[in-house]
């Protein structure tokens, strides 16, 4: 759906929301749309909120691609959150985004919240990214990209469409006219690319050494538990052979998990892993959501092996077949 901002004179400070430890797409996507409302609301401060931080990647990108935002005021007058899959996500901001009185917008494309506090939503579950859908709303708002935030989108697009693995003919488009509006393509790709993080590389060793394999209906299900970098190793896990992948580990007093799968998974057996699975599993107990081949959950009871536990379970009764363990 189209969005209807608030009239210029009356916006004066404006936050752009990102999620806890933001990764590529929220704040690259979240730097584009500070270009764009400023373009429309010149008379505004706009600031960008990056809750517990960034990732690793992130803190990178955002060295070629940085925001300052000085002193914050006592309140905003419009509050945009980028690519929140869960208000959970938005960390402390959750409380402060629900008791403001500022018009709140949510640009995603993840599936909804039942509980939505946002006054408007522009939501597309079928977009690759949020840069895709920033890069829309600067069509919608007649906003002309320059080469740097074009630059910022093309990456958030890159990263969150796996450097376009997933991508369909509407991506292609988008990636080509940032393309002409100035942003580079290698380069992008040069940046997403980084030595590996000895920490990383340890967590994904010690994941390896701890995986139980299973089958069920034909698919390859791995499962693993370390205590960080649950993403990128499921991510490998995958990359490794196996279907589906989930990852958990106990952090801080919560359980934190991520799931990855290929997309012939998805495509054959229609399950949505941000839906299906990581929603399911968290469901009273904390908050997950997500895309059909990538997903993850924070969940704050239970442990890591009463989760694996429950994602066998589940997994077995979307493919009606219960998974054998391989030896």
């Amino acid at each position: 759906m189209d969005l209807v901002l608030p009239e210029s004179e009356k916006v004066r400070n404006v936050a752009i929301l990102c999620h806890r430890h933001a990764d590529a797409d929220t704040y690259l996507s979240a730097y584009a749309l500070s270009f764009i409302l400023q373009k429309v609301l010149p008379e505004a401060r706009i600031s960008i909120i990056v809750p517990d931080g960034m990732s690793t990647l992130t803190k990178k990108l955002a060295e070629s691609f940085p925001y300052k935002n000085g002193q914050e005021p006592q309140d905003y007058d419009l509050l945009v959150a980028v690519d929140i899959g869960h208000l959970e996500l938005l960390g402390s901001w959750s409380e402060k985004l629900r008791r403001s009185g500022a018009v709140k917008i949510l640009i995603d494309h993840h599936p909804p919240q039942q509980d939505s506090p946002y006054d408007q939503t522009m939501i597309d579950t079928t977009s690759s990214s949020a840069g895709e859908m920033v890069y829309g709303l600067s069509k919608q708002l007649g906003v002309g990209l320059d080469p740097k935030v074009s630059q910022a989108l093309l990456l958030a697009i890159l990263f969150d469409s796996q450097n376009l693995s997933i991508a369909g003919t509407r991506t292609l488009r988008v990636v080509l006219d940032l393309v002409e509006s100035g942003a580079d393509l290698e380069a992008a790709r040069g940046s997403l690319r980084s030595a590996p993080d000895y920490g990383e590389v340890i967590a994904k060793l010690k994941a390896a050494r701890r995986s139980k394999i299973y089958r069920s209906k034909g698919w390859v299900i791995v499962v693993s538990t370390v205590g960080s970098f649950q993403a990128n190793v499921a991510r490998s896990i995958t990359h490794l052979g196996a279907d589906v992948a989930m990852v958990v580990g106990e952090v801080g007093g919560e359980v934190k998990g991520s799931l990855r799968a290929h997309q012939r998974f998805h495509t054959e057996t229609k399950i949505h892993l941000g839906t299906d699975i990581a929603e399911a599993i968290s469901k009273g107990r904390g908050y997950g959501g997500g895309h059909p081949t990538a997903a993850s959950f924070t969940l704050t009871s239970g442990d890591e092996a009463a989760t694996i536990s429950d994602f066998i379970v589940l997994i077995g009764e979307l493919l009606k077949e219960k998974p054998t363990e391989i030896t």
